[in-house]
């Protein structure tokens, strides 16, 4: 070999050593600052912390300063291992249905009650419920962090409005998977140095929950007053609030047709005076007045046909493939699962109603209704254990909240009363 081979080699070798010594301290930092596992394979970014929120005014909501563990789930305190003396333990993946901060209630702490109640006090339901997700993100949830937990059941929830993903989006489509990606095992430096990943994801707003709608500095307790104002001051506090943060090239007269529509119809979900009335959120203002100001499909679909022209067999199949991913995992470990479809909210006549001023707002709902009948017809002919919901909430009032389609509490007690029997069958087999 001659002396400039040599010295390429060397040149080589060292690059690589020093490569290696960067990036094994530039993942020493990044642990300095990432939480540690499994919080860092869960969450990217800290939950809404309404503990900070100014609630003057809303003392008749206590529950709202729900705890949440160190994991960075709404859940008590879990263990990694199974106690050797424990009872049936289950863990449950899913989106905002598992999370949703403003009911007092969630799925799996109902289900646990009942487990309890039925004199199994060390049954476990354990959440793994984080807003904003859909089934990619579930898939490596359960294969990186469910199992380590030692599971005797695995329950996914799957929401029939969001939850869908687009023809070329199924497991093992794409040549490489993401550089970094908010589930960290679905990405490559995420396997490699999960702390960077962790970091980058929380600098870089890359989780979907930050990226599906701008930032507005306190926007929850600014709307949270702005519902309580008298009636003849709400909707042009709204107005305002809407131009400034979202819509600053619309007039004010075109933004308060969209939401003085049908007189003070839209306020109804909000003066209830319930426990569990509605709260104002950002993200459902910018959909409603973007749905009225933009010319789309998507907007129009009032019948089951216009919708049939939108949804691709390939979005079905997409869906269907991370579904599959995940009770094929599950049965190679041995762990049931039961895959839970939760429907939009067309089947409670309250929020049918509700919406009926802003069709094109609803027809987010119809596209979701037939895509749901698609996808049952496709679980049908797998193996996947799967319980269609929308055959205990039809016909239900009051189990949705009108504004945002999640469960109100009447609604999580019709979902846990189902999951506890679903659950129940597969302690006993």
């Amino acid at each position: 070999m001659t002396e400039n081979g040599r010295k390429r080699i060397y040149a080589i070798v060292f690059g690589l050593i020093l490569t290696g010594v960067t990036l094994a301290g530039l993942e020493l930092l990044a642990s300095l600052e990432a939480p540690p596992w499994p919080a860092r394979a869960l969450r990217s970014t800290p939950p809404v912390n309404v503990q900070t929120t100014d609630f003057t005014g809303l003392a008749d909501k206590p529950w709202i300063f729900e705890p949440y563990n160190s994991w960075g789930m709404r859940d008590k305190e879990r263990g990694i291992a199974k106690a050797a003396d424990g009872g049936f333990r289950t863990v449950f993946i899913g989106d905002s249905y598992l999370e949703f901060q403003l009911t007092r209630l969630t799925v799996p702490g109902e289900v646990e009650r009942r487990f309890i109640e039925a004199g199994q006090p060390k049954a476990e339901m354990i959440n793994l419920g984080i807003s904003a997700t859909g089934p990619r993100s579930y898939y490596y949830r359960m294969r990186d962090v469910a199992f380590a937990l030692s599971p005797d059941a695995l329950a996914v929830f799957f929401f029939s409005g969001n939850d869908f993903l687009y023809d070329g989006q199924g497991y093992g489509q794409g040549i490489l998977p993401s550089l970094v990606s908010e589930a960290p095992g679905g990405s490559i430096l995420g396997n490699v140095m999960p702390n960077a990943n962790w970091v980058l994801v929380n600098r870089l707003r890359l989780s979907e929950m930050l990226t599906t709608n701008k930032p507005v500095p306190q926007e929850f307790d600014t709307l949270a007053k702005i519902a309580r104002l008298p009636p003849a001051e709400r909707t042009p506090a709204l107005v305002r609030h809407v131009k400034r943060y979202y819509y600053p090239d619309l007039t004010e007269q075109q933004i308060a047709a969209i939401f003085g529509r049908d007189g003070d119809a839209f306020w109804q979900a909000y003066t209830s005076g319930k426990v569990d009335d509605e709260s104002l959120q950002g993200w459902l203002l910018n959909l409603m007045t973007k749905s009225e100001v933009e010319q789309s499909p998507y907007f129009e679909a009032t019948t089951k046909e216009q919708a049939a022209r939108l949804v691709k067999d390939g979005d079905i199949q997409a869906t269907l493939s991370w579904l599959t991913a995940m009770d094929r995992v599950a049965r190679e470990r041995g762990v049931p699962l039961v895959l839970f479809i939760v429907p939009p909210g067309t089947v409670d006549p309250d929020y049918v109603a509700y919406w009926k001023p802003w069709p094109r707002f609803y027809a987010f709902n119809v596209i979701a209704d037939y895509r749901q009948d698609r996808l049952l017809e496709a679980l049908a002919r797998t193996q996947i254990r799967y319980v269609d919901l929308r055959k205990d909430f039809a016909g239900v009032r009051g189990a949705y909240r009108r504004s945002d389609a999640h469960w109100t509490d009447k609604g999580v007690e019709i979902a846990a009363n189902r999951v506890y029997e679903e659950l129940r069958k597969l302690e006993k087999r």
